[in-house]
């Protein structure tokens, strides 16, 4: 059985493309194949045994440069045993316990570090590939977070391209908003994921007497603007004749 620290601090850390910020590089053949040093969690004060690139790739460009991204498996020093890269639980379960964004011209053999996020007590979420998504509000860098647990809470960071620089666009305000125009008894115990090609979401909608597995309030289908930097409710339509099981 694991153990869970008893603190949380997650950063992210917008260090390139962002005005006053200071950056930080790396030669392409580090960050490839080995674990940058984080701003919020340190192996010599021992809150990891274990780190290692456990995906990186290239995933875009904006602007000319090219963007690259690095999961790192991270091991706490309470796991059981086992150590990134073999086969063990430990392993597979913390293997994108960090993230990390680099951006690079094309001339250069170094890229900037852009984004870093990874939580002090690390085994509560996990990162996956990010992605930048092109739709009629402009350009957008697509972070996702994943909350540990049956909810597959959605934990994500979104950033919007402006004068140059990622602004980070508010995403938690929407799905409150949402919640309002849905009928008092239904409530969504699972994560939402907006698909940010077609700006639309869907929430499925629980009753108090609902298994975790099976929603019987059906969905509310929901459309979506980008407005001063925010998610912003165009229009929710409650379907309560659609049944969709949870993932």
């Amino acid at each position: 059985m694991m153990k869970r620290i008893l603190f949380t601090v997650w950063a992210t850390v917008l260090l390139s493309g962002v005005s006053g910020a200071q950056t930080r590089q790396f030669p392409m053949t580090v960050i490839r194949n080995h674990c940058i040093d984080f701003k919020n969690l340190k192996r010599e004060s021992g809150e990891f045994r274990d780190c290692k690139v456990s995906e990186f790739g290239r995933f875009g460009a904006v602007g000319g440069r090219t963007y690259y991204y690095a999961l790192y498996c991270i091991i706490p020093n309470y796991a059981e045993a086992g150590s990134c890269g073999d086969s063990s639980f430990a392993a597979r379960y913390h293997r994108a316990r960090g993230l990390a964004v680099f951006v690079r011209n094309p001339s250069s053999a170094r890229a900037n570090l852009l984004f870093e996020r990874v939580s002090a007590e690390i085994a509560t979420e996990y990162s996956e590939k990010p992605e930048i998504i092109r739709n009629r509000f402009g350009t957008i860098l697509y972070l996702p977070i994943v909350v540990d647990g049956t909810g597959h809470m959605n934990e994500s960071e979104y950033y919007l391209r402006e004068g140059g620089a990622w602004q980070r666009i508010e995403a938690e305000s929407w799905l409150t908003e949402t919640m309002k125009r849905v009928p008092p008894d239904l409530a969504a115990w699972k994560g939402v994921w907006p698909d940010l090609h077609t700006m639309r979401a869907e929430a499925l909608l629980y009753r108090s007497n609902d298994a975790n597995c099976c929603p019987s309030g059906g969905v509310a289908r929901v459309r979506l603007s980008i407005r001063a930097k925010r998610f912003v409710v165009d229009s929710v339509a409650v379907d309560t004749t659609t049944l969709l099981r949870a993932p």
